[in-house]
């Protein structure tokens, strides 16, 4: 199922250059600002449930061609700044003479989502302009070289789906109001454990958190919501 949407996205956006360069205005930039929320069990958010997982500032860019009335395809890159949370890794042993303290341990880490993207206007109620976005990319999360004395990334595919609503503003300005799902495929949380082997606890197991029991699926789904500002070469539609 993924290769005829590969197909059909890649497509898209090596189609819309000529399109763009024959009539102007179809050039669209969008930077956005907004939240994301990221799956429960990916170790970028708490292990409680429901809407009070942790949520992090993020801010991305679009940067879209029309391909034909109503549909427009390009690039994106997003990036978030989360923290790990340590109660999905066994504690840090520390052991002074006959004493013993477990502490956890997190790291700051970015985290890169880029691809190419597609948007469909649905048709009705226009003057609050509802749309539908898909996508296809990678995602690169870097650790903290300062916690894990390395710089290696761990980058995966990813698959987005959402949707939203745009008003114009003017002829060459709008507003974005956008929800997305970013799916990463195959992630291991535990590439990002920051707890050295060595002083990994295996010692008290008992007393490690109970996050290290949640299962890791291989399809997680990180949340989006995010306020986009369109900007549209030579007044054409900001829509």
């Amino acid at each position: 199922m993924t290769k005829p949407v590969s197909a059909l996205l890649l497509g898209l956006a090596l189609g819309v250059a000529p399109a763009a360069a024959q009539e102007a205005g179809r050039f669209k930039v969008i930077p956005s600002f907004g939240i994301m929320r990221f799956d429960r069990t990916s170790a970028l958010s708490s292990i409680e449930t429901g809407l009070s997982t942790q949520l992090w500032p993020t801010a991305g860019l679009q940067a879209l061609y029309s391909v034909r009335s109503g549909v427009r395809a390009g690039l994106y890159l997003d990036v978030t700044r989360p923290e790990t949370s340590s109660d999905y890794y066994a504690y840090a042993l520390l052991r002074t003479g006959n004493s013993y303290q477990l502490f956890g341990v997190s790291q700051r880490v970015v985290v890169l989502s880029y691809g190419v993207t597609a948007t469909v206007d649905v048709p009705f109620a226009r003057k609050i302009g509802p749309y539908l976005r898909g996508g296809i990319g990678r995602h690169s999360v870097f650790a903290d070289v300062q916690r894990t004395n390395s710089t290696e990334s761990i980058t995966g595919a990813e698959f987005s789906l959402g949707g939203g609503f745009s008003y114009a503003v003017s002829e060459a300005i709008g507003l974005r109001l956008e929800l997305s799902d970013f799916m990463w495929t195959n992630w291991d949380r535990e590439d990002l454990d920051p707890v050295a082997p060595a002083v990994r606890n295996t010692t008290f197991p008992e007393d490690n958190p109970v996050g290290l029991q949640y299962t890791s699926p291989s399809l997680i789904h990180n949340l989006r919501l995010a306020l986009g500002f369109s900007f549209t070469p030579s007044g054409g539609s900001t829509r």
